[in-house]
């Protein structure tokens, strides 16, 4: 067989070359860099464990502290590494998806009370006076004192001229007393939302909750002027 090299044999090696650099680059791009405030908290980690590490060195022989407490931590750093660059885009798409949907912060208190409702021994009662506004329901759990309220297409309101109130009525409490159960906002474009009480005084026994509107700092005690929802809690 002829091997003589023929003219244009030369670029047409560099010509495939080139291409299989550019399909190995495709193939295997450079990891994005890691943000700085990430960076940093695991610089943060990195000093605590040595500061802990050393404060627990006692009489150890240096050699043997070194080998036992280096290693490891480089293992352990490298893995977060790892498992951070290997998250991170999905992490940035996480996040992208629960600020469409209302926020972190939305997402959790719809999780929380999906968890509250699927326990037993659970109050669950739908607002009946709320036809003026909207509609929704209460979850109150006893035992751990605390809820979630869902409303649904409320009204928005402007936080610096009006603010909705919880209100939980308490069978060991007077009635002209009921048990503050916190002050929330219903952004503008919201159709549904789901809102955590903060009741600020234990509850012996839930018989009913009110929603009233009030002043931009809420109320200490509610004239009732403006009640927009109402549930009465079953025995």
């Amino acid at each position: 067989m002829d091997e003589t090299r023929q003219p244009g044999d030369d670029r047409r090696s560099d010509s495939l070359s080139a291409h299989a650099d550019g399909v190995r680059a495709d193939a295997d791009p450079a990891p994005e860099p890691l943000p700085q405030s990430l960076r940093q908290r695991l610089d943060r980690c990195a000093d605590e464990w040595l500061t802990e590490c050393a404060a627990q060195r006692g009489a150890r022989p240096q050699g043997s502290f070194l080998r036992s407490t280096t290693l490891p931590w480089l293992l352990a750093t490298a893995a977060v590494v790892l498992a951070v660059v290997g998250w991170w885009p999905r992490l940035v798409e996480f996040q992208s998806e629960t600020a469409m949907a209302g926020g972190f912060e939305q997402w959790r208190a719809q999780r929380a009370r999906e968890q509250m409702l699927a326990a037993a021994g659970v109050g669950h009662w739908a607002w009946g006076g709320a036809s003026e506004l909207g509609s929704g329901d209460v979850v109150w759990d006893s035992r751990q004192q605390r809820g979630f309220l869902r409303l649904h297409r409320f009204v928005a309101n402007d936080p610096q001229r009006a603010r909705y109130q919880l209100w939980i009525f308490d069978a060991a409490r007077d009635d002209r007393y009921p048990v503050d159960g916190g002050v929330f906002d219903i952004p503008a474009g919201r159709e549904e939302i789901v809102v955590p009480m903060h009741p600020t005084l234990p509850v012996s026994r839930v018989v009913a909750f009110a929603i009233t509107v009030e002043g931009p700092g809420g109320a200490v005690v509610s004239a009732r002027e403006k009640v927009v929802a109402f549930a009465q809690a079953g025995t």
